[in-house]
């Protein structure tokens, strides 16, 4: 089965060298008389994409994941079609997306027109949740559970520190997520992603950051921001290479794409400290949403399933550097088990 990004290597040249041959023929009026705009890149990328259409519909804008691995697209392939290109937006990506060797700085090097996309990534939304790699798959391999590569780090630590489930359940508290810094995560996440972005990219996104700041909550998990983020983004980077963008009203035609994955919630003292509504529902991946409504778990339910996933892959697998640090500190290992155990005694488990 072929890749996206080769489904849309085929696509382009097509689209290039085909169709305006057979419109000559024809005398069919093509609309796209716009320039032509690649995004290259991971799960936001789409989002811009879509975007950047929107900004003129009269463009011809495609999309190239570099999600998964192409069976035989290799670098050159993608740099002579990106050469038929009048932009091309990158996010960075590591070499084994292509087949053989090739990453994003090469591809820059190579094609000088790429201009470097920001990857949008915030935590102060979901400071609980983590990844666990999997070892044995060094290209972004994780070990996956019910939320699929997201993970709770309280629910980590407590299944490495022998905890039940209902002390682990009575973790989901405020007193467990004051003594972890999880109240104080704006200024450093804000504060690390504009930097961030600003030396990798050029861009300054910070009074976009505030406009995102006061509609709420503008994350689904920490790497996946709604549409109208990435809407914004687009806006940017169409002014960093000189194109105007028009007054457009995103909210009426926005495309919330990356809500059909997986949707870590705001946990409520969380949500509080914000001033927005938190709950602690659990959203399960579904790109077929023609087909089927989808799924959700209570905390209860997450942390079951998470358990299974963990009794199955065995505590010396789930390695993370910060529940590493936990259970290395005796005394947070003993202040949260204390805290679990004591929470669990008031009856403090909560339920969604």
């Amino acid at each position: 089965m072929l890749s996206q990004i080769e489904k849309q290597i085929f696509k382009s040249w097509i689209g290039y060298a085909v169709e305006p041959r057979i419109a000559k023929f024809t005398g069919r009026q093509i609309r796209t008389t716009g320039p032509r705009i690649a995004v290259v890149g991971n799960c936001q990328a789409f989002g811009v994409a879509y975007s950047m259409k929107l900004m003129d519909p009269s463009a011809t804008v495609h999309h190239y994941s570099t999600i998964g691995q192409s069976r035989f697209a290799d670098l050159d392939l993608l740099v002579r079609t990106l050469q038929t290109y009048d932009y091309v937006f990158s996010h960075d990506f590591l070499s084994g997306h292509l087949r053989g060797p090739g990453d994003s700085a090469e591809l820059r090097s190579r094609l000088p027109k790429v201009t470097r996309l920001p990857a949008i990534t915030f935590a102060a939304f979901h400071p609980d949740l983590i990844y666990i790699s999997d070892p044995a798959q060094p290209l972004h391999g994780f070990i996956f559970g019910p939320l699929g590569p997201y993970h709770s780090a309280i629910a980590v630590f407590a299944f490495r520190a022998g905890l039940t489930l209902d002390e682990t359940r009575a973790m989901f508290n405020e007193n467990v997520f004051t003594t972890l810094g999880y109240l104080n995560m704006w200024d450093e996440a804000a504060s690390g992603f504009l930097a961030t972005v600003q030396k990798d990219c050029g861009v300054d996104l910070s009074t976009d950051l505030m406009k995102w700041a006061r509609k709420g909550v503008f994350m689904y998990s920490l790497v996946h921001p709604m549409g109208f983020v990435l809407f914004d983004v687009a806006r940017r980077m169409w002014e960093k290479v000189g194109l105007t963008p028009p007054a457009t009203d995103f909210s009426y035609y926005q495309i919330h794409d990356l809500a059909r994955a997986e949707i870590f919630p705001v946990y409520p003292p969380i949500a509080k400290h914000f001033g927005v509504q938190g709950g602690y529902l659990f959203k399960l991946q579904n790109h077929h949403l023609a087909n089927d409504v989808g799924d959700f778990l209570t905390l209860p339910q997450y942390l079951a399933a998470c358990f299974k996933t963990y009794e199955k892959e065995g505590a010396a697998r789930l390695g993370n550097k910060r529940v590493d640090g936990w259970l290395a500190d005796e005394e947070t290992k003993n202040l949260l088990i204390s805290l679990a155990r004591e929470n669990l005694r008031k009856g403090l488990t909560p339920v969604s």
